[in-house]
């Protein structure tokens, strides 16, 4: 019997190696049509879920799935989609088909004649499927079960008329002047409608008891205005009419308010506006706010730059106001020619602010508008933000007596070097407008519990959380004397380690709700009862961390009555799942599931205890499930979108465990094999790093092409190894850091013998290219390295701007992530021994460098640096501009491109492949646009040859 076990595991084994053997590996040819799960969302009955299934280029589709019996309906080409309140109806926006509209675009297709979306609204009961071409955009009430509102794109051949010039009877008539559209209102129950000429915005409230809209002038016998339709009456009344424009228009929760923006005047640099306000039952709107209001500050004005908003009560309206546009004599001089006027910065040492950072916000600062609130009984107004209180936090679901706000004007300066600056926090009394400060150069950030009865931050110089009583503003440690840190116990930088955050408040503002690291504290604001562990350290004792998960959006508290979710995550092993505990006291979890995956976010139906997620390991595509509740019961696999991969060969995903030559810590590794590994075959191996990503080790990564790093399951597929290493870091030695885990953990899996230890390469972008570049010059045990946008020269770099944010990039080097902790005049030693570029003839490893010539983060000329010392070498190196882009790729096209260029740079060190033309020759500015240099060339009869070489190649052997 044992004999026939064996030949059958034998014949079973020989069967598995002949199907991995004829699966085939990735290509870059696969990205466009490979495809992911999207949208997913579950109906407020819990008896329809619906997701698209969408490639990464091309028509995806829309799927809506009873969970109740078999039923499915699909529609091709769906973006946006909504389930009505009571779960009867799907609404959703049809694309034109991809192939058709790319043949047009390819033909230089007036935009006229270009096809535009459709407009589904499918009836899950009947099946019915209401169709409506040419719409520009949809509303549908969130607790309606009834009404939708659309409006459509200009008439197709209206547009084309007004394109193209015709000149017949009907296009000499007098022209509408009107921009707007038509606006149909549709009750899905009845197939009732309503239209609306010449609409440019409009407002469906969540009720859908109104339809409130504007229109534009359309001629001299209809004017501009505002339109209230009631639904239930049908009557439509004017709100407003016959001034220039209108502007964000905002209705209560109950649809019985509605306020926007108006002004008679249609000259831009010089309009004010007025605050109109109409209440059901009037006759029309009223000006509330406008220059003249008592409360508005003198020479300022109501600001239509502001949002909008009313309390949940409908009682308080909020809105901002501005002082007027200054004019200056010079900018208004018309004696002066622009070719005059110099051309100048000015740079001044103790600006909040520098330049760059100004030039990025002018635009917001122009339009800075200051919070105002309004009683909407009385109609006094009330200023709450000044220009030495600009950020006031609105809490619009309560009608307080105060707003929380805060001033850092005092600490800009010091953000050039330390993006952990404090504040300064007020309370702002609502019915006078004064403020009174609560806490100096605070460096938490203050939150208000649900009741406001309290504020509670965590401060980073101490560790610890504090509360301060609102009524009688004293302030308590709320975790001083506990045993454990509430820091973040991982923080390896020079700045103030975080927090792990809170999860929230028992009713009646009774319990505060902390985490540490691995479990959950419950802590007395009043300070009359002692802090407890109320996972009762279950967390800590299993390595195990428990995040309390809320399943009803509106819920403001968390129950001390009944059991609550609560997500787990293994911080060794990576298990994912799900517990539950009663939170009022202290007792271990209860354990829901706990596997080897990786879980989505659950989705519940707000009517239904159903909940819907997605599982996922690098293994198995996160595929969507359904359980009848958080318990799992009744768990069911909805979608099958990984069966895209069984044509593949796909991979596996391991921890291993290596030893840091620092101090000897042991620490972790992912391994990704390809599917059809062979233990007695030499590998290949790439090794990526940045920071730890041992967290990641149950996601699954699609076949994409890359913006800057190498892409793991197309490597994988292609017969490489993939090791990814955490990183732990030593103040002041962030090079050496990365040498002493990245180089162990390579050795570890060298040591296991399946790794052929002179085809191993390293990749990495942004902080991963600076490691890149640093350990290039440590060590000789990598045959080729990719660095995407290093830092070489910390010294050049430390002085420099992110463009991206305008900030400067002292704080960098000082306090975050490259971790030297201190400036370049009291540590110089720090920033010359970190740098690569000090010793760039100890470099040995051919490099493959991408750096983008508008990239806002690291300087372009950090990349130029270290290509000019490496060309000045003559050390085998490619540097790789993608012209407009960023620090990250975001154009498709130059993502493809690098993905080519990466793997056939690899494939020629790690493989043996034939280099690329442009590998071998070059690519000349005088060739840009003409070729790719994909091809590979036979590098036994090739030099590096001139532009005309490799143009005579071109014309006798082809390029693409």
């Amino acid at each position: 019997m044992k004999t026939k076990i064996s030949l059958f595991s034998i014949f079973m084994l020989f069967m598995f190696f002949q199907a991995t053997a004829q699966k085939k590996p990735l290509t870059h040819d696969v990205y466009d049509d490979w495809k992911s799960l999207q949208s997913t969302t579950i109906s407020n009955d819990g008896n329809w879920t619906a997701y698209r299934i969408s490639p990464q280029v091309g028509d995806g589709i829309l799927e809506i799935k009873s969970l109740t019996n078999n039923k499915t309906y699909t529609i091709d080409r769906v973006g946006r989609y909504s389930f009505s309140k009571n779960s009867d109806f799907v609404v959703a926006t049809v694309s034109p088909e991809y192939e058709k509209e790319h043949a047009l675009k390819l033909k230089k297709t007036a935009s006229a004649k270009m096809p535009k979306d459709s407009l589904f609204i499918v009836n899950l009961k009947s099946g019915e499927i209401k169709k409506i071409a040419r719409v520009k955009n949809y509303q549908l009430s969130s607790e309606s079960t009834e009404w939708i509102a659309w409006s459509h794109e200009t008439p197709e051949e209206e547009k084309a008329k007004k394109e193209e010039g015709e000149k017949s009877e009907e296009a000499k008539k007098p022209k509408s002047k009107s921009k707007g559209t038509e606006l149909v209102l549709y009750n899905m129950v009845s197939g009732n409608e309503s239209r609306f000429e010449g609409v440019v915005e409009y407002e469906l409230t969540e009720k859908g008891n109104y339809l409130y809209f504007e229109k534009d002038e359309a001629d001299s016998l209809n004017p501009a205005g505002v339109f209230a339709f009631n639904t239930k009456s049908g009557k439509e009344v004017t709100l407003n009419s016959g001034l220039k424009d209108y502007k964000k228009l905002t209705t209560t929760e109950d649809g019985e308010q509605l306020v926007f923006f108006a002004t008679n005047s249609d000259k831009k640099d010089d309009q004010y506006f007025s605050l109109m306000h109409w209440k059901a039952g009037s006759n029309e709107a009223k000006i509330i706010a406008d220059t003249t209001t008592a409360g508005v500050p003198n020479n300022w004005m109501v600001s239509d730059n502001s949002n909008l908003r009313f309390s949940e009560s409908g009682k308080r309206l909020y809105f901002g106001t501005a002082p007027r546009p200054v004019k200056y004599a010079y900018e208004e001089d018309s004696t002066m020619l622009d070719s005059e006027r110099p051309a100048v910065d000015v740079w001044s040492y103790n600006d909040p602010y520098i330049q760059p950072m100004q030039k990025l916000r002018a635009n917001r600062d122009k339009n800075k508008t200051y919070d105002v609130m309004m009683d909407l009984k009385s109609m006094k107004m009330v200023q709450l933000g000044t220009p030495y209180l600009e950020n006031i936090y609105i809490d619009a679901e309560n009608d307080r007596d105060f707003v929380l706000a805060t001033d850092d004007q005092s600490y800009r300066v010091q953000s050039t070097w330390d993006t952990q600056q404090p504040r300064d926090y007020y309370k702002v009394d609502v019915n006078t407008g004064k403020a009174k400060l609560l806490m100096q150069a605070g460096r938490g950030f203050m939150s208000l519990s649900p009741e406001g009865n309290y504020l509670t931050w965590y401060d980073p110089e101490v560790e610890n959380w504090f509360v301060m009583d609102v009524a009688t503003e004293t302030t308590r440690n709320l975790t001083e004397g506990i045993d454990v840190s509430f820091a973040n116990e991982l923080h390896d930088s020079p700045s103030m380690a975080g927090s792990y955050g809170s999860a929230g408040w028992s009713e009646k503002d009774a319990a505060f709700f902390v985490n540490d690291r691995f479990d959950i504290w419950k802590v007395d604001p009043k300070g009359k009862v002692a802090p407890e562990n109320v996972t009762n350290g279950f967390g800590r004792k299993s390595n195990i961390s428990f995040r309390y998960q809320s399943l009803n959006r509106d819920d403001k508290f968390i129950s001390m009555k009944a059991p609550v979710l609560l997500s787990a995550t293994h911080e060794w092993t990576m298990q994912d799942g799900f517990y539950t505990a009663n939170l009022s006291k202290a007792a271990n979890p209860t354990k829901v599931v706990m596997e080897d995956v990786s879980f989505g976010r659950l989705i519940k139906a707000e009517d239904s205890d159903r909940v819907i997620f997605t599982k996922s390991t690098y293994e198995d595509f996160g595929e969507l499930y359904v359980a009848n509740s958080y318990k799992m019961d009744g768990l069911k696999k909805l979608t099958n979108v990984g069966a895209q991969e069984d044509p593949y060969n796909w991979g596996t995903a391991e921890l291993i465990q290596f030893n840091s030559l620092e101090d000897g810590e042991e620490m972790q590794a992912i391994l990704y094999k390809p599917e059809n590994f062979d233990p007695n075959k030499k590998y290949p191996m790439i090794v990526y790093f940045y920071e730890r990503r041992t967290n990641s080790l149950h996601s699954h990564p699609s076949p994409a092409p890359s913006a800057s790093t190498i892409n793991i399951p197309y490597y994988v597929s292609n017969d490489y190894l993939v090791l990814v290493p955490d990183i732990k870091y030593q103040l002041g030695y962030p090079g050496p850091s990365a040498y002493n885990h990245v180089v162990p953990a390579a050795n570890a899996v060298v040591n296991m013998g399946f790794v052929d230890k002179s085809k191993m390469a390293i990749q990495g972008q942004s902080w991963g290219g600076y490691q890149v570049a640093y350990l290039v010059t440590k060590t000789n045990m990598f045959a080729a390295g990719g660095a995407g946008a290093p830092v070489v020269n910390m010294t050049s770099a430390y002085g420099g701007v992110r463009w991206g944010s305008g900030m400067s990039r002292m704080f960098q080097y000082e306090k975050t992530q490259s971790r030297l902790g201190g400036t370049l005049w009291e540590t110089p030693s720090r920033y010359i021994d970190n740098s690569p570029l000090f010793r760039m003839d100890e470099v040995n490893t051919p490099l493959f460098i991408m750096h983008n010539d508008e990239d806002g983060s690291v300087p372009w000329y950090q990349g130029i640096e270290y290509y000019m010392a490496l060309r000045r070498l003559q050390k085998p190196s490619w540097l790789v501009v993608y012209n407009g882009e960023d620090h990250n790729l975001v154009q498709r096209k130059n993502r493809k491109d690098l993905s080519i260029r990466m793997g056939q740079f690899f494939d020629h060190y790690l493989k043996g492949a034939p280099m690329p033309e442009w590998m071998a020759n070059g690519l000349p500015a005088t060739l840009k646009g003409r070729t790719l240099g994909y091809e590979l060339v036979d590098e036994t009869n090739s030099t590096v040859e001139g532009e005309g070489a490799s143009l005579m190649k071109e014309k006798t052997k082809g390029n693409n």
